[in-house]
């Protein structure tokens, strides 16, 4: 098993209730939202604490929980439990896993490329005022700068942004939240000093 973000604390799998009956259904939940250790104990303790379920175990690298219940009407009540804890689950068909590219995947590649693409030009600009532009050259490409940075890093943060809200709407701090809140400082200070001048 490895941590996707290494700040987080390991946190030790639910222990096996000891009058625990072997399972009679096996589910497996796709949660895309799971990004480190904390969410992994999160979601493999809240689902343990479900009346029915037997065990529940994370992977994290695939972003999927295997569910071992008792009955075999446990769907809803799992979906309904990670809702509840803020890791919206889709249930998987393997059909479907076998035809499906990856979306995820290739939104983050797309984000990835955008703010690596705005970076250098950011830096490219950069290398004017560095190397002595003064009044309005400087200023003008200060705000060309703004105008590259501002939209790529909010598009490319987009899944930071979307964990932290859906954390915060269940009352947690996940890892993201700190992320999404610095971005949004640093954009914020950035776009102030720029109108400063």
């Amino acid at each position: 098993m490895t941590d996707a973000c290494p700040a987080c604390a390991v946190l030790p799998p639910p222990a096996p209730a000891a009058d625990a009956r072997p399972a009679a259904h096996v589910y497996h939940v796709a949660v895309p939202g799971m990004h480190c250790a904390g969410c992994m104990g999160t979601v493999e303790r809240g689902l343990a604490g479900l009346p029915g379920v037997a065990s529940a175990r994370v992977n994290l690298s695939r972003k999927r929980v295997t569910v071992s219940a008792e009955h075999d009407d446990m769907e809803p009540a799992i979906l309904a439990r990670l809702e509840s804890l803020g890791y919206p689950g889709q249930p998987l068909d393997s059909a479907q896993i076998q035809k499906a590219a990856d979306p995820t995947g290739r939104a983050l590649l797309l984000r990835l490329g955008i703010a690596g693409f705005a970076a250098m030009n950011v830096m490219l600009l950069s290398v004017a005022v560095w190397s002595g532009a003064v009044g309005e050259t400087r200023t003008f490409l200060h705000w060309i700068s703004a105008s590259i940075a501002l939209p790529a890093a909010l598009f490319a943060a987009q899944p930071f942004f979307a964990n932290a809200w859906a954390a915060a709407k269940a009352w947690r701090m996940v890892m993201d939240t700190p992320i999404s809140v610095a971005i949004l400082l640093a954009l914020g200070v950035s776009l102030y000093e720029t109108a400063l001048g």
